[in-house]
């Protein structure tokens, strides 16, 4: 009897499912994973349509948040795993490991920015700044990390100044469900530039704008649920009066675009996200000193808090662009360039164009 009521049940489980997936209206997008869902693939004679059929009906398996959440607290909470699907989390932060240290895409890094290098001329000065990733902060024997003092000396065989950042920030300057650091936390690394720079540090009044509802890149990851980050995003005069051209965003030219808060990533409020090439004028600014950025994500909030000290900043992330194209937009003469990019980019600079 007992037999016969499980597999009742079983089936019973079974058929409601089945009627809640037909029901239930397919969602668009995963806000908490940051993507697109899979919709469901037009017939076609070929191998791959039942992977599609396979993925569609994974992605909009009934009530999939929740039980991914489920399976994520009894992993760590009940196994008392480190990991779950390479996401840790410890004293409330997220993490991803990075590991193991790919020693090809430093050396990858280095000619490429070599590349660039010798694209400018005497006149230009030149400066190296690496931004720890926040799993340098993470000290934890269980948890892999690829080897800092590695990369860090590899990266002495780049002929220009270096800003080394890994004891002016700390853990707290950093989100703690995303890769980023927070802008409001920054100025101490503008302090540290202006220390190798050739500009004079001002202690500079913003205003800060607060939004409660942002979720980093790590939270879907994780599938835990908990309550959302605050993101700030600092403002004054200078800032604000500033002209901005953008190459895909032809019709705004402002440093924040406002509308991408409630975005599938909050964090491209910041100079609207991903852009490959960016020139910001401050006309408040009669000094004509230029500042050229080749850059990845984390430049984005660090960016708005320099335009005080440059006439012009222009922001390339060769991510997108290659130097064939972004030559076409660009003339160096006597700039400062800097070059500016996470650990996480160097140890991935697959990602970076020739």
């Amino acid at each position: 009897m007992k037999e016969k009521i499980i597999t009742i049940s079983f089936v019973i489980y079974i058929f409601l499912f089945g009627i809640f997936g037909i029901i239930i209206k397919d969602e668009k997008i995963s806000f908490s994973e940051r993507r697109q869902l899979t919709t469901f693939p037009e017939y076609k004679m070929e191998s791959d349509y039942i992977k599609n059929v396979d993925k569609y009906f994974l992605d909009h398996f009934p009530f999939r948040e929740n039980f991914r959440s489920i399976k994520a607290s009894f992993n760590y909470n009940i196994l008392n795993m480190y990991d779950n699907n390479g996401i840790y989390i410890k004293d409330n932060y997220i993490f991803k490991s990075e590991y193991p240290t790919d020693e090809k895409s430093i050396n990858n890094f280095i000619e490429k920015t070599n590349k660039i290098k010798s694209l400018l001329t005497e006149d230009n000065k030149t400066y190296l700044m690496i931004v720890p990733d926040k799993n340098y902060y993470l000290e934890d024997k269980n948890f892999l990390q690829i080897d800092y003092n590695y990369l860090y000396n590899s990266l002495n065989k780049l002929d220009m100044t270096k800003i080394d950042l890994r004891n002016t920030l700390n853990l707290y300057d950093y989100y703690e469900t995303d890769t980023h650091f927070k802008q409001q936390n920054l100025d101490k690394v503008v302090f540290e530039m202006s220390k190798a720079m050739d500009f004079s540090y001002q202690e500079i009044d913003y205003k800060e704008n607060i939004y409660n509802n942002f979720y980093g890149v790590y939270y879907g990851r994780s599938a835990i649920k908990r309550k959302p980050e605050k993101l700030i995003y600092l403002e004054n005069n200078t800032i604000d009066s500033c002209y901005v051209n953008y190459l895909e965003n032809t019709n705004f030219h402002e440093v924040y675009n406002k509308n991408k808060l409630n975005s599938l990533d909050s964090y491209e409020v910041y100079l609207d996200g991903a852009s490959s090439f960016i020139e910001i004028y401050n006309y408040n600014n009669n000094s004509n000193k230029e500042l050229v950025i080749f850059r990845d994500s984390f430049a984005s909030s660090l960016t708005p808090l320099l335009i005080n000290y440059y006439s012009k900043i222009t922001l390339i992330d060769n991510r997108y662009i290659s130097s064939e194209n972004f030559l076409n937009y660009i003339e160096f003469n006597n700039q400062d360039i800097l070059f500016m990019y996470s650990t996480l980019v160097i140890n991935n600079s697959g990602t970076l164009k020739g």
